[in-house]
Order: structure tokens, then sequence, then C-alpha cells
């Protein structure tokens, strides 16, 4: 969803998103038009105006468009603001804009690359909806309904068969996707520490924690290079495509640091396949083969102990201390 767009692709998405709209009513006061002419011959006349660069012809002509909609779309919002902006309208396309972000809009690369908005990209404010729009992003990669299709998370909980009162640390936990699994698994007798190296994603599950009523979840900000384990606690380091960031042997040591007698790492990240195979996931740059996986690992003395086929897309398996 990319929105730094020719007209006629602008224009189109124009026609396409005003069918999704959202909750009625929620928009800014200056949108409010009481004419409501035919939604066909507006959007044919803001094609025109935005091929001619006559933004202010096309902003009026977007007002109008608004109203005619059930709600306040993300892709009308969006196309406003960046009018303004064009403009030269800075409070008004900051007013568009942050509608916009507030009503779901999470293309970080679209914005960030959009050059309609190249005079607000370097104010702090602009920056700061930046950062927002690329944690929404990646948030919603997160927890996209289409995830559970290869992620198979009940069938990963039922493999690894967390036992009450186990001691889980998630690490990578992002946006809690297995750690409020893991928590609801291991009890109010047990713990799961949500390791991460971003505050944004922690206070993300701090809400779900707080919704959920979870009290056995610690959220932990840790350095990428350190899971700052507590030594000899753990009984299950869970890392869900995480891998694949760190790939180093000097961190599986410090992971080995941290497990219980008997614990156990699990691995669960991407079979290395080409981009034209498999276009999303980890770059081809930082897959990683099972072959250099279990090289890491053995260097910390830790060697595979079971390993679960049924995934797809990712190896799934289990080490343990030699």
């Amino acid at each position: 969803m990319t929105h730094g767009r020719t007209a006629p692709a602008f224009a189109f998405l124009l026609v396409a998103g005003l069918f999704l709209a959202l909750a009625a009513g929620a928009g800014p006061a200056s949108a409010g038009k009481e004419k409501t002419p035919s939604y066909e011959d507006l959007n044919k006349q803001y094609e025109k105006a935005f091929e001619k660069k006559d933004y202010a012809k096309a902003l009026e002509i977007a007002e109008e468009m608004y109203p005619i909609v059930e709600g306040p779309h993300v892709t009308v919002c969006y196309n406003i603001a960046a009018l303004y902006c064009l403009l030269g309208k800075k409070g008004q396309s900051y007013e568009w804009l942050q509608f916009c972000l507030d009503a779901g809009y999470s293309d970080y690369r679209g914005l960030m690359s959009d050059e309609k908005f190249a005079g607000m990209k370097e104010e702090d404010r602009f920056k700061k909806m930046l950062r927002k729009t690329r944690l929404d992003g990646y948030l919603a990669m997160l927890e996209r309904a289409d995830r559970d299709d290869f992620q198979m998370p009940e069938k990963v909980m039922e493999a690894l068969a967390l036992k009450p009162g186990e001691k889980v640390a998630d690490i990578g936990a992002g946006s809690g996707y297995f750690t409020v699994r893991a928590a609801k698994a291991v009890g109010p007798t047990g713990i799961v520490w949500a390791i991460d190296i971003r505050q944004e994603m922690l206070d993300y599950i701090a809400k779900r924690v707080a919704e959920e009523k979870l009290e056995n979840i610690r959220p932990m900000l840790v350095f990428d290079d350190d899971p700052q384990l507590p030594e000899g606690k753990v009984d299950t380091i869970l890392m869900v495509d995480t891998w694949h960031y760190i790939r180093k042997p000097e961190y599986a040591k410090k992971l080995r640091a941290g497990l219980a007698p008997g614990g156990r790492v699990v691995i669960i990240d991407y079979k290395p396949k080409p981009f034209e195979e498999r276009p999303w996931g980890p770059p081809p740059e930082q897959q990683t083969s099972r072959e250099e996986l279990d090289a890491h690992f053995a260097e910390a003395g830790l060697k595979p102990a079971k390993e679960h086929t049924f995934l797809t897309e990712q190896y799934f398996v289990e080490y343990k201390a030699e």
C-alpha cells in the first residue's frame, strides 16, 4: 500500500477506498459540505485537477467527495493531508494526517517516500508521526490475519506443551503474539519474560496484559547483544522469527547461561527461500540455514533435541545442553 503514487493510481485508490468506510462523523470539521453530487463526476473532476497540478481545485473536490462516503476512510484523509501540504498549509495538513493515523494508516515506507510531504519531512512533528506509522505498520504485520495460516500458533503451543509453573523467556516478543499464549499456558504460578529491544513493543504488550488481566508477564527492555536472562532460571527460551536478526554464537552462549537444568531453547525461524518463491519474510541476506543455526548453537554447547516438521515456511527446533 504505497501512497507516493501517480494521479491515476491516486484517484483509483480513492475510488476503491471509499467503499471501505470507518465510523461515521469523526473527521475534522473542515470537511463538512452540504452538496452531494455524483461521486463518479467528482472523481473525474478530481483526476483532471490533480493531473494539471491544480491542487487547490483538487482539494476542493476531494472535500466534496468526503461526505459522500459513510465515514472518514483512511485514503481520503491521507489525500486531503497531502493536498494541504502541497498548498503550503501545514497546520491543516498535520490535522488531517493525524486523523489519518488515528484511523489506521500504517504504510511507513509510503509516507516516508511520498514527495507530496517534502515541505514537512524535516520537521520534528512529521518525524514523530513517521515513527508512529512505522510502529503501527510493524504491529499490523505481526498481528495480520493471515499469519495464523503459516505460523499455526495453536499447533505450536500444543507441541511446546508448556506446563503450569514453568518459567519462559519470549525473546523478540514483538506484539506479544506468543507471549500471551505462553502466559496462559504456564498459569499464575509461572512467569513469562517478554523480552524486546524496543520500548514501543513492550508498551504494546503492557496494554494487552492489562486488557487480558494477566499478572505473570514481565516486560524486559534489553540491548540487541544481550537478552539479560536470569542465570540458570529459565525452563523454555522461545525465539520466534528472531534469530535471523542475531546470528551470533556469542548470543547462543548467553541463552545457555540462562537455562535452568533440563531447560531448552526453542527456535522457530524461516527456511531460506529465494524472494521469487516467497516475497515476504526476512530478506535473503538475513535468512539462516539449519546448518548455520546448528553450528552457532553447537559452539554454545547446545544440540538439537527435538524437531517439529509441521510448519511449511519455518523450521521448529528445540535445543538442549550437551
